[in-house]
């Protein structure tokens, strides 16, 4: 079945994308989120309302301009894009993650390594980001999870049957079909949903705690 309907190409896409992005927006959201929680600079909080109005923009929302924009970087039809696209979009939830787990670790323990000489980035290495690991799990699980779903942005920007994500090689099945294979559609559906699965009951744990500490709930 993998071969006949192309699933196994299409899951390898799907994890490659899914991977890359929550890697890459995690990467980018932690120094935002720790320089949100401890440095007072001017414009933080307008920094901080701008990353909260950014979650109210839906993607399809902005999808005819975003189409345009990858067809000038000569991207349109490649992971890429999708990975640049979707690590913007999780970037603002992610440092808002991360910025509220970062609260909720006392600010004495920053400063008792600071008075045995520890400077700012190794306060960061060996200080914060330990101490946070549940929350890193939390947010790179959620872009993980958003990037592996995701429909609209892939239907648009995609092309070749060989760069689909696993979404449209379900839909693929389906759609403009006279008749459905639907033992296939069913393996398809399973398959996409094990990934998901795993690292749900894998991370279950951190998330819990993680979006717990976030929230400011002990």
């Amino acid at each position: 079945m993998l071969q006949r309907t192309d699933l196994g190409i299409s899951l390898l896409n799907s994890l490659t994308v899914a991977i890359s992005t929550a890697v890459a927006s995690t990467l980018i959201a932690l120094p935002a989120a720790y320089a949100l929680s401890r440095f007072r600079f001017r414009g933080k909080r307008a920094a901080s309302e701008v990353l909260l109005g950014s979650q109210m923009l839906a993607p399809i929302m902005l999808v005819l301009g975003l189409s345009q924009m990858v067809s000038g970087l000569g991207l349109t039809d490649t992971r890429l894009a999708l990975v640049l696209l979707y690590s913007a979009f999780q970037v603002p939830f992610a440092v808002w993650m991360l910025r509220g787990y970062f609260d909720a670790i006392p600010i004495e323990i920053e400063e008792a390594a600071r008075l045995d000489g520890a400077s700012r980035l190794r306060i960061i290495w060996s200080v914060a980001l330990p101490l946070s690991l549940p929350a890193v799990a939390v947010t790179a699980t959620f872009a993980f999870i958003t990037a592996f779903n995701e429909f609209v942005l892939a239907l648009t920007l995609l092309r070749s049957p060989a760069n689909f994500t696993l979404p449209l090689q379900v839909n693929a099945l389906t759609a403009g079909r006279y008749a459905v294979d639907w033992p296939d559609v069913m393996g398809a559906v399973l398959m996409a949903s094990l990934p998901v699965l795993f690292i749900f009951c894998g991370f279950q744990r951190y998330m819990v705690r993680g979006l717990r500490r976030s929230l400011g709930v002990t």
